[in-house]
């Protein structure tokens, strides 16, 4: 991929990352003081699922000091079967400041996929939603990596998915960030 190709991507994701955490900032602010916050965790850019298939990514979660979470996530992706595209209300989060990895639920709000794998029940609104992230930190030579979205079924909701908290071994299943940036802060 050539620089210029990869400046736009890394704009375009840095652009909508902004757009989301801005979308969000007004609900988040109106029930949120410093004092109120014991985690948060920020991310855009793109990253090949399958390492094959170039996907977007933005997301901002804010754990509360009563235990609670908020914040917006979305997923787009462009499959030969079609496009996988969700938009998430974050309501878990849990964070592991050691090992700097989160683990961030949700409930779906908009499902605009076209691929049919993506169009069930378990995919539609008002369903649960999750996914997971690692930061690397600002090093070079150290890429941040998340994983694709996870669904209800053996893990059975969102709130399980955090209380989990799932990591196997060697970062499996989850895939470097090639353009943009995680942050956890704890």
């Amino acid at each position: 991929m050539n620089s210029i190709a990869t400046v736009t991507r890394v704009a375009a994701a840095a652009a909508l990352s902004a757009g989301i955490a801005a979308a969000i900032g007004s609900v988040v602010s109106a029930r949120t003081t410093a004092d109120d916050v014991t985690a948060s965790v920020t991310g855009g850019g793109h990253y090949l699922v399958l390492n094959a298939f170039e996907t977007q990514f933005a997301f901002s979660a804010i754990q509360h000091g009563d235990g609670t979470a908020s914040g917006r996530f979305h997923q787009h992706v462009e499959f030969a079967t079609g496009t996988v595209d969700f938009q998430a209300d974050v309501t878990c989060l849990a964070v592991d400041p050691v090992l700097r990895r989160a683990w961030i639920g949700g409930v779906i709000v908009s499902n605009l996929s076209t691929d049919p794998a993506f169009t069930t029940p378990i995919h539609q609104p008002g369903h649960d939603i999750w996914f997971r992230v690692l930061d690397s930190g600002q090093a070079l030579d150290a890429a941040d990596r998340t994983t694709f979205l996870g669904f209800e079924g053996v893990i059975p909701s969102s709130a399980s998915y955090c209380e989990q908290r799932i990591w196997p071994d060697g970062n499996a299943r989850t895939w470097p960030v090639t353009g943009g940036n995680i942050s956890i802060r704890p």
